[in-house]
């Protein structure tokens, strides 16, 4: 596993603009860190979309910034696996370059056991 500080500094800042969108509900900055092929796994098994998590994501309203917690990551060159505590959730994430700046592809939720 790798070290959040030894991951690109590029990946680090996509990273933390990435959930700040997420939790202000601004899909279009959230879309910008999202691949176009992205899909996602939501913790009550729902299958999404880029186009889907979007529109979902346009229907929320904003809430307060819940930061990672016990991240973990595994770096392949331009391809990062990482998972992360965040809210109630387990939430893995894969990063690669798309277009020269790193992006999401994919996400799974699974919601926490009680005492994670």
């Amino acid at each position: 596993m790798t070290d959040t500080s030894v991951l690109p500094p590029d990946l680090q800042a996509a990273m933390r603009a990435r959930d700040e969108a997420f939790y202000a509900a601004d899909a279009v900055q959230w879309g910008q860190y999202t691949a176009g092929r992205f899909t996602t796994v939501q913790q009550n098994g729902q299958f999404m979309s880029r186009a889907q998590r979007i529109g979902n994501l346009q229907a929320q309203k904003p809430r307060p910034y819940v930061a990672r917690e016990r991240e973990q990551h595994e770096q392949q060159g331009e391809l990062v696996v990482t998972r992360f505590f965040s809210g109630g959730l387990w939430v893995v994430e894969v990063w690669k370059r798309v277009d020269g700046a790193w992006a999401t592809v994919m996400t799974q939720a699974t919601t926490a056991a009680s005492n994670p």
